[in-house]
This record gives C-alpha cells, structure tokens and sequence, in this order.
C-alpha cells in the first residue's frame, strides 16, 4: 500500500486551458487562507451580502434570489430542477451537447413531463428550431437551454429564443457555466427567469459554489408548487431564509470558498465586466486564428462560437490522448478531450478567467505545434504564432 499520504501535499503547477477549473488568481488563494469564522456570524452574514450583490451586478439583475449555492454547477442544474418540476410539470429541453442531455436526465429524474429535442452536437439551439418546438407541444412550463455548450464550444442565441418562450406562456431556464462573466448575459434585460452558473470558469475562483439567480415568475410558481420539493437540500425556499434577513439556519457554508467567490468578484468589478468579456473575446479570436493556421478545424459555427472554450477537431492520424499527455508531462498544459459522442474526436481549450491573456495563447500555440509534429503531424513552426500575433495586433486597431 501506498505510504504517500504522509507526505506534505504538493500539486503540480498546472496551466489550466481544459473545460475546467482554470487558473485561479493568488489574491483569490490568499483569500481562501483567511481565518474560518462561523456560518452564523454578523461577519460572515455581511459577506453573504456583499457576494450577492456582486453577482447581481455580474448577472446584470436587480433579482433578490441572487445567491451562490453550496455546489458546482451540477448541483446547481439539480437544484433548478428540482424546485421548478414536479409530477404534472412539463418542460422542453434541447439536446445540443453533453450538459443539455444531462439537463434532461435530471428532469427526468424529477418524474416531470420531459420532452428532449436531440440536435446535432456542435450547433447552437436557435430561435426557429424554438419556435417549431413550441408550436408543436402545447402547455409548457418551463424551456430549458444551456446558453454555452461546455462540451461543444457553441453559443446559443438567448435574447432572441426568450420572447418566444414567454409569448408561450412558459418560464426560460437557462445554463450559463461556461457563460458568465466571459460573454454577455444579460439577465433583466434578457427576460431570463432562471439562470445558473459555476465558479470555476470566468469568474476565476476553484470549483465549489455555483450562482444562481430566480426572477419574480420562478419564484411564485415554485411557491405554489403542489408538492414538496424533492430536495432538501437544494430546497431554494429553506435556503432563501438563510440569506434573507431571517438568517435561519440550513447548512453550513463553505467559508472559505465565499471568501474566494468575493475576492474573485472583486477582482471581476475592478477589472470592469465588460472589460472582462472583451478580454476573453480578443484571446479566443487570437486562439482561433493559431488553429486555423494549423489546419485544425473547429467544430462550432463561427457565428455561434463560445469564446471561453473552443472545441477543435482532432486530425486525423493523430492520437487525442497522446497530445494531450505530452502537453502535461512535457509543458504542464492541461486542454480537455471530448465528451460523450465527442470523446477522442475533439479537444477542448478553456481560456477562462485567470488564463484568458495572450501570453498564454503563445505558449500553449508554441507547446501544440511541437507536440503535433513530434506525432507526425505537419507543422509550419511559427504560422499559429504569426496568425495570433496579427489577429490581436489588428484587435487592439479596431477597438
């Protein structure tokens, strides 16, 4: 057996460029050192309040329910469910990627009505194929989308599907893991009525809350559900008197990881939002046009192109975990393979956050081309470099 556990515990110094978690930034780390006081204290009651009103400024929402659950966004995914559906409940989810057909399954498991609309992995969820499904299923209560596939790399159309859910009478949920903070989301403005979220990704903090906003028709129609939630503990209402001034007790809450959310909210409002999103848009472009000039294809449109993760094809000839192991072992770069129908077909480049800086492109465009050529595949040592290069030179003109 083993006797490593005895040792002091000394990870690896990754480059984090998968699907996620991504680098964390050290005041967000620093943060987490802080001494550990209790759940209930007027202190920690005074950080739970200036979390939730960052993220309503990141969420763009005057939403009260605006809160981070204790959980990744799984659980998160879970608890939306879980509060909105019931037997009776009916909600149409669309099947675009690995996290929509998981949105299903947890649907499913709340023993509501589920129609699942399977699409083509890698293509956005549009306002047409929403409004054929809808004129097709009558009665639907809740439309459930992921706004940005994770496991494809595609963005789907969110201002323009939410009029189409509500002329229909139904509430709008959707996925934003991979979306906020490193794309527009627009909460209010939007109509979205619930939306969900994970830590790890643009907001820059470790993995281990998941936020998580309820407009005024989310709630009222999980207070006039006609059974109990199946959940106790994502039972948004039981967790609302915690975080309303009732302070009622619940469950613990990790402490140090809502000292890591605010400081990485901070660090997001100093930096400016937008300012944030225009920064993850400007690398992936650079990113993108090293692909390209490598011969690589993407797998989503470049319309409907996610810009905290792009999904690439692998060529073929080429081993997907043999890049993959070299980039680690050799170059301490961690990228993510494919999912589902998708494993051994794609990888998957997160510049989420922390990572999203150009540098870091260079290298990982410097670090791919020696791993491809040292597996046979052809390489014009340079031209992704050169192609970046130009790409933010002519970025940074256009601005």
């Amino acid at each position: 057996m083993p006797e490593s556990y005895k040792n002091e515990l000394q990870p690896s110094q990754r480059v984090l460029l998968g699907a996620g978690p991504s680098g964390v930034n050290p005041r967000v780390l620093k943060a987490m050192t802080l001494p550990v006081i209790g759940h209930l204290d007027p202190e920690f009651f005074q950080i739970m309040d200036e979390v939730c009103i960052m993220l309503r400024k990141v969420f763009q929402t005057d939403n009260w329910f605006t809160l981070p659950l204790s959980s990744t966004g799984t659980g998160a995914m879970e608890a939306a469910c879980t509060n909105l559906l019931e037997p009776g409940s009916k909600i149409l989810i669309f099947k675009n990627g690995y996290f929509g057909v998981r949105l299903a399954d947890i649907a499913t498991r709340c023993r509501a009505e589920v129609i699942s609309i399977d699409l083509e992995w890698g293509k956005p969820v549009t306002p047409q194929i929403v409004e054929e499904h809808l004129n097709q299923h009558q009665n639907i209560d809740v439309v459930g989308i992921v706004h940005a596939e994770t496991s494809t790399g595609a963005l789907s159309p969110i201002p323009e599907i939410s009029d189409l859910v509500h002329r229909a009478g139904a509430l709008l949920l959707v996925d934003a893991v991979t979306s906020l903070g490193g794309h527009t989301l627009k909460i209010d403005e939007w109509g979205i009525d619930v939306c969900y979220s994970g830590t790890q990704k643009c907001i820059g903090a470790p993995p281990g809350l998941a936020p998580i906003t309820l407009g005024d028709r989310a709630i009222e129609l999980i207070r006039n559900r006609k059974s109990d939630v199946q959940s106790f503990y994502f039972n948004l209402k039981d967790i609302e008197t915690y975080w309303n001034d009732n302070r009622a007790y619940h469950h613990t809450s990790p402490i140090s990881m809502t000292y890591a959310i605010r400081e990485a909210l901070r660090m997001l409002l100093e930096e400016g939002l937008e300012n944030r999103i225009i920064r993850h848009d400007k690398v992936a472009s650079g990113l993108r046009a090293g692909l390209n000039a490598l011969g690589l294809q993407l797998l989503s449109e470049p319309e409907y192109q996610l810009n905290p993760l792009t999904a690439v094809r692998i060529p073929e000839g080429i081993s997907d975990t043999d890049i993959r192991s070299k980039l680690l072992q050799d170059y301490n770069i961690e990228i993510g393979g494919g999912l589902g129908e998708l494993g051994g077909k794609i990888w998957r480049i997160g510049l989420m956050g922390e990572n999203a800086r150009e540098s870091i492109v260079f290298n990982l465009l410097s670090a791919l081309e020696e791993s491809l050529d040292h597996f046979g595949y052809e390489v014009a040592f340079g031209s992704s470099l050169s192609a970046a290069q130009m790409t933010y030179a002519n970025y940074s003109k256009s601005s």
